[in-house]
């Protein structure tokens, strides 16, 4: 692999020296790339790291966006139209927007994402690498639209020596849909020992987002993760800590304010639980799970009307929702009325079978 890549990177210098429309960084700092890898526990495929030391990202561009570059002096309008191969900087802000984009990376993925970002399309949408364990392993290139799953992930090369080359070969402007048929991310991820899921403890949690909160103190997930994690081993006044800090970054995503709210009901204060609640189904009215919350706090503030309003409209959109039966049970209960809260019990329990 290593005098494969070495000689696409001849090609590459060759191509520079004698095309015009080439955009090409200074090589990576020494020491960068292992720093970039501790960092994040991440092993970049050898092939791209011999590239990083060649060149820290780059681009070829259309005469069009040469033109922009040279006649309107606008070299970022250029970049944002083009494909472009990551610097490592890119790189790691593009992952880091990856994480962001998937709440329960920790439960699909393991302790460590596992797709790495090193090409952006003229589409702004990204090719992907996967971590891998063994140490002279080389990943396929995938695609990674955002609006798919791992599992359409096609396959793009086998490897990134292949990728190069067809970057150089259709000058900037390479096929980057994957081909489902020569397999999928997610066929590679199963089938990775690095990447196998394993439950994580609280304490491993708490290690773990410290850990990356002390590289991007911002990270509002890790914030929520970490959280929940303190949440879970009733350490309360630091989890409140957490979930205040994550909704002052992002104050409008209705599964921050929920776990804001469940600490809430957790350590008894209804009325704050009942403002998140009232807040997440603003945000996201359809969200069953948010209706129901709500309902169960108006039910033990004795607000029935308002409760079994909320269960009923958490009824009417998904009429297999246990837990709305389970709260609009002990409403009817609380109203003495016996034989609706019955035929919910039945219904619960015609639920349990089915699962």
């Amino acid at each position: 692999m290593k005098a494969d890549i070495r000689k696409t990177l001849i090609r590459l210098d060759l191509t520079i020296g004698r095309a015009a429309n080439c955009h090409f960084n200074d090589p990576v700092a020494p020491g960068e790339i292992e720093a970039f890898e501790k960092k994040n526990n991440l092993r970049l495929p050898n092939s791209y790291k011999l590239f990083l030391e060649y060149t820290n990202g780059g681009m070829i561009v259309s005469d069009a966006l040469e033109a922009i570059i040279k006649r309107d002096k606008d070299f970022e309008t250029a970049k944002w139209n083009a494909n472009c191969l990551l610097s490592l900087y890119e790189m790691e802000e593009a992952y880091n927007k990856m994480i962001d984009r998937s709440y329960d990376v920790t439960t699909r993925f393991g302790n460590v994402y596992p797709f790495i970002p090193f090409f952006k399309t003229s589409i702004n949408e990204y090719l992907v690498f996967i971590n891998l364990s063994k140490k002279d392993a080389e990943s396929p290139v995938y695609d990674a639209f955002h609006e798919e799953q791992p599992n359409t992930w096609g396959q793009v090369a086998e490897n990134f020596t292949e990728f190069l080359n067809n970057y150089l070969s259709d000058h900037g402007d390479p096929d980057v849909l994957g081909d489902e048929g020569k397999g999928v991310a997610a066929d590679l991820l199963e089938a990775t020992d690095s990447n196998e899921i394993k439950e994580e403890t609280s304490q491993g949690i708490i290690d773990r987002t410290t850990k990356r909160l002390k590289v991007k103190p911002d990270d509002d997930w890790a914030l929520m993760e970490r959280g929940m994690a303190y949440k879970s081993v009733t350490n309360f006044t630091a989890a409140l800590k957490d979930f205040n800090k994550s909704i002052e970054l992002v104050d409008d995503d209705a599964f921050y304010y929920f776990n804001r709210g469940e600490l809430f009901l957790t350590v008894h204060k209804r009325r704050a639980a009942l403002i998140d609640f009232d807040i997440a189904v603003k945000l996201k009215p359809e969200d069953t799970l948010y209706l129901s919350s709500r309902a169960g706090v108006f039910w033990e503030m004795k607000k029935y009307a308002a409760a079994l309003k909320d269960v009923n409209k958490a009824i009417e959109i998904n009429d297999s929702g246990i837990l709305a039966f389970m709260i609009r049970e002990e409403i009817y209960r609380s109203l003495g009325e016996t034989d609706k809260a019955d035929m919910d019990a039945q219904r619960i329990e015609e639920l349990k079978e089915g699962e």
